[in-house]
């Protein structure tokens, strides 16, 4: 995790303090005079309830419209190319504020806007610049927006210069996170999209075949990988808040997952395929459950409250329209079975569990029980995979990038659509996951229960879809899975393995058996992670001494343009939920190194890959 939390207690929310409204980006603040906007802000102190009147009350700086509400995020900004912002900041807290992004973009570096005393009022003028998504925000504290994780971390909002012209169709998403002074990372957090936790997060909702436009901006103090169930989606720019880049059409990213790190944003736009309930949200468990010292942390009321079991970052989607009768299939479906059990007393005092496939061919990265077998589809083949849950607990599984009808996509208490909601899978009994794969690629199954437990545990695979008449070749086509091998434990680093092993840290398990490449002939690589948190970390394909060379085929699934498939070199960030597929063409009996780093470039996994000629 990003940022160190400071060890200050609580404030004790006081019941005089305004209350923070949530604020949906659909209303621009200022008052506009031809070409130029005029802003009087104010900073302040209120009681947030992110979770709602029942929830957690906490005592946060925001920023308001003088004469308005306070809010979480801060009052939108929003412009043409070529506005000019006179802007006035009023400061009612104790403390001195530093602002920072009120500035003409692009800016290349993040100066202070202006620094406002207790009780001053400070003003500036400026051009709004080129059009792009951006943001602006504030501290108190003195931290970096990679520390602002308390009383000033709602302090901040977006801020959109629109190309000259209307305004266009869409809607604006900030991130933010409030951790508790003192607490471990990721144990007592409270994420919110504008404002609001799921499942208090706005729903959305569209009609099939209607163009869908967002702006998803990251104030929090954490990277994120923001996913999408059941569709693709093309990123349109992205940027740093300081400066924005739109893509060329044709280098457009098409995928479902997409990285965020702090204080960045990105403009993304997809279309509604099939009806019924989705989620976009941050891939993360401990962005999307709740937390240690949430009501509900630990319970998984599913078909009672709405919530699916999920907390923080995560948005619901509700789809709508009548879906074309589709042709009547006469290919009967490839049936196959996962039994899902559990490994009593694997991890001490907690389970491990293991995936098994009846059914079907198996094939398994490790001899151990994770990861899960592979499974190998074939586009436009349908299938129904009956998941039979052998544990004490209940369960669900996710078709991570797959598109699918909603009612399978493995989110019960909320999949499906009015009337027909995905249910969990009980302990002892059993669900039928129905769906034909559209795209051949590289894709995940894993549970969709959040609990971290279950995904650390071992509830997770590979999911290949191949092209009709082609055949998994193992021997030339090599999965790589970044994957917990147990629970984290805090204050330790985390049990990060590949394909259940690590070379590195062989305290957590064996060093893992050579992985043999046919040599003088291309090999590909789908390197995936399914860690609940590690959200930066890169592989590298190294000879022992330097990076070597390698050409990018895929992303999350998604085959890339022809003229993206350039050699480059071996090394590439994968976040969590993250797909990526690659080539080599090594020489007969040459050596490799498949490493895996974390953000800080600190070595966690390793695996040797040994090219054999003959093979």
């Amino acid at each position: 995790m990003a940022g160190t939390a400071s060890a200050q207690a609580v404030p004790a929310p006081s019941p005089s303090a305004p209350l923070i409204a949530a604020n949906d980006n659909r209303r621009a603040a200022g008052e506009r005079s031809g070409d130029v906007l005029r802003l009087r802000l104010v900073v302040d102190t209120g009681r947030w309830q992110p979770e709602g009147p029942d929830g957690r009350t906490l005592l946060v700086q925001a920023f308001r419209e003088e004469g308005r509400e306070l809010t979480s995020p801060g009052p939108l900004v929003r412009v043409p190319a070529g506005a000019e912002i006179a802007l006035s900041i009023r400061n009612n807290l104790r403390e001195r504020v530093s602002v920072f992004g009120f500035v003409a973009r692009p800016a290349m570096a993040a100066p202070t806007s202006l620094e406002v005393s207790p009780g001053e009022t400070r003003e500036t003028r400026f051009l709004a610049g080129a059009p792009g998504t951006y943001h602006y925000w504030a501290t108190s504290t003195g931290r970096p927006l990679v520390q602002r994780g308390d009383v000033d971390s709602q302090l901040n909002g977006a801020f959109i210069v629109d190309p000259p012209g209307a305004v266009p169709e869409d809607r604006i998403f900030v991130v933010s996170l409030w951790r508790k002074p003192g607490s471990v990372p990721g144990t007592v957090d409270i994420g919110a999209i504008n404002g609001r936790s799921w499942p208090l997060t706005e729903r959305l909702d569209y009609r099939l075949g209607n163009l869908v436009r967002w702006r998803v901006v990251n104030l929090s103090l954490d990277p994120h990988a923001m996913h999408l169930h059941g569709m693709f989606f093309r990123v349109l720019a992205s940027g740093d808040g300081l400066r924005d880049q739109p893509y060329p059409i044709e280098d457009r990213p098409f995928v479902v997952t997409e990285y965020m790190a702090v204080g960045e944003t990105y403009e993304m736009e997809w279309t509604p395929e099939r009806a019924g309930n989705w989620l976009f949200h941050c891939h993360m468990v401990s962005h999307m459950a709740p937390d240690t010292e949430s009501p509900r942390y630990g319970q998984h009321q599913h078909d009672s409250d709405g919530s699916a079991g999920m907390a923080g970052l995560v948005v619901g989607i509700r789809v709508t329209g009548a879906t074309p009768a589709a042709a009547v299939s006469t290919v009967t479906p490839r049936r196959f079975a996962l039994r899902l059990r559990e490994e009593a007393g694997r991890y001490g005092a907690r389970p491990g569990y293991r995936i098994d496939v009846e059914g079907t061919d198996e094939t398994r990265l490790s001899s151990g029980p994770t990861p899960g077998p592979v499974l190998t589809l074939v586009r436009g083949e349908p299938v129904e995979v009956d998941l039979i849950n052998e544990m004490t607990a209940a369960t669900a599984i996710h078709w991570h990038g797959i598109e699918l009808d909603s009612y399978f996509d493995g989110v019960p208490g909320w999949g499906g659509t009015a009337g027909s909601i995905t249910p969990p899978i009980a302990a002892g009994q059993r669900f039928t996951a129905k769906f034909t794969p559209p795209g051949a690629g590289t894709y995940i199954y894993h549970t969709h229960w959040h609990d971290e437990a279950q995904l650390s545990g071992g509830l997770y695979g590979a999911l290949i879809v191949l092209e009709p008449g082609e055949r998994y070749d193992p021997a030339a086509d090599h999965v790589f899975i970044a994957a917990y091998e147990g629970p984290a434990v805090p204050g330790r680093r985390e049990p990060i393995v590949i394909n259940g092993r690590s070379a590195v840290v062989p305290a957590l398990a064996p060093g893992p058996t050579p992985t043999v490449l046919r040599g003088n002939t291309p090999n590909r690589l789908r390197l995936i992670n399914i860690t609940p948190a590690s959200f930066a970390l890169t592989f590298v394909l190294t000879d022992g001494f330097a990076p070597v060379q390698w050409t990018p085929l895929a992303k999350d699934g998604a085959d890339l343009p022809q003229h993206q498939r350039r050699s480059r070199e071996a090394r590439q960030l994968v976040s969590v939920g993250e797909t990526y597929d690659f080539e080599i063409q090594p020489a007969a009996d040459k050596s490799l190194w498949l490493e895996l780093r974390r953000g800080n470039g600190e070595w966690v996994a390793q695996v040797l890959l040994v090219a054999r000629s003959g093979q």
